[in-house]
């Protein structure tokens, strides 16, 4: 009994984080991918509760769990990779998987309505052999994404990526644990995985809410001090008509897409690549930057964000390790060369010199302690 009662609140759970979804304002590629996962999920937790009841339908269900651990590699990818997050080759992985296991599925639906048995079958071994097989790489890959740019990523993002790694690896330890204890106990051992995949299921969300939040980052505060002295700036300098609440909201797109996806750390960033994402005219996000950010253009506005995303790198005591050219690559700057100039034209200092000011900061005043 306690067993379907945990299936029925894993079943609830992921429907209504699938749900939740849907009224999220700015939606990421991640909190479409997490959408998918809770359906998978929803459908284990359907198909262990039903299975007894509908017979050989249950792997009818079983096709649409295709989306497990595939999926959540693609989540992975997307909440910790800011470029080339999901191409091609990755989407082609997953539905690999996918295929696979929804094949494995349809083959016990008919070897389970022909009254066969697949265990003794060759192409149901195959089938689950290979699944297994892809499914492990693909969780260590899943992995590999919270220790991938671990070093360089900033305090709050180290933090995610613990909070991401701990959930992962326990879920895997915890799962191989109970598997080997309840090894000769199925129905114990049903049990235990779904609340593994509860816990992990609710962490995720979590995760997903902290990484996307609204914040305020210090390489956000150029943007957000505009538009606190300048609310109702006009959209043309030479115009008397005021900003309409259309454009004050493009604004907030703009900002959205370039700061809060940290899209200006993208090297070679240009506006048309912008221009192309939201599929308006480039001059139309010109425009905006001028009227409402007061940007000369779209490269001087990009290079105050990087350079306030640098200082905060150069003032990092963790950090003082990186060399010029790290922090400039990790700036959004191609070479140390525009980063330096760059730099010293938005700060008056070289990147160097700024490092040693703030160093200078936080040394403690041993001379004082002397002469006292």
């Amino acid at each position: 009994m306690w067993t379907s009662n945990v299936n029925l609140f894993l079943l609830v759970i992921s429907s209504a984080f699938l749900i939740a979804q849907i009224f999220v304002k700015q939606k990421q590629t991640a909190h479409l991918i997490f959408a998918v996962f809770c359906g998978s999920v929803a459908m284990i937790a359907l198909k262990k509760l039903t299975g007894e009841q509908i017979g050989a339908y249950q792997y009818l269900i079983g096709m649409a769990t295709c989306a497990t651990c595939n999926a959540y590699w693609l989540l992975s990818r997307s909440l910790f990779r800011s470029t080339g997050a999901i191409t091609l080759p990755h989407v082609l992985m997953a539905m690999a998987i996918a295929m696979l296991i929804m094949a494995k599925q349809g083959y016990l639906f008919v070897s389970s309505a022909l009254g066969i048995t697949p265990d003794n079958l060759l192409a149901h071994n195959l089938l689950g052999d290979l699944t297994g097989l892809l499914s492990s790489c693909i969780i260590v890959l899943t992995m590999w994404e919270g220790f991938r740019g671990y070093r360089a990523a900033s305090t709050q993002q180290q933090a995610q990526r613990r909070f991401f790694i701990i959930t992962i690896v326990s879920a895997v330890a915890i799962s191989t644990i109970l598997n080997n204890i309840f090894a000769d106990n199925p129905t114990l051992h049903q049990w235990s995985i779904s609340l593994v995949t509860l816990v992990v299921l609710i962490n995720t969300q979590l995760l997903l809410y902290w990484r996307f939040k609204p914040v305020v980052e210090p390489q956000a505060m150029v943007v957000k001090r505009h538009f606190q002295q300048q609310p109702e700036k006009p959209v043309n300098q030479h115009s008397d008509q005021p900003v309409s609440v259309a454009e004050k909201q493009f604004a907030k797109v703009i900002q959205t897409l370039l700061l809060d996806e940290q899209r200006f750390l993208q090297a070679s960033l240009k506006v048309a690549d912008i221009a192309r994402e939201l599929k308006v005219p480039e001059y139309r996000i010109s425009k905006t930057l001028r009227s409402q950010l007061d940007a000369k253009n779209f490269n001087d506005f990009i290079n105050k964000l990087r350079i306030e995303h640098a200082c905060g790198l150069l003032s990092d005591p963790g950090k003082q390790h990186w060399t010029i050219l790290v922090v400039s690559l990790e700036s959004g700057f191609a070479s140390v060369g525009p980063f330096t100039r760059a730099f010293k034209a938005i700060t008056g200092s070289t990147p160097n010199q700024y490092r040693q000011s703030h160093l200078n900061k936080l040394a403690p005043n041993t001379s004082k302690w002397r002469t006292a």
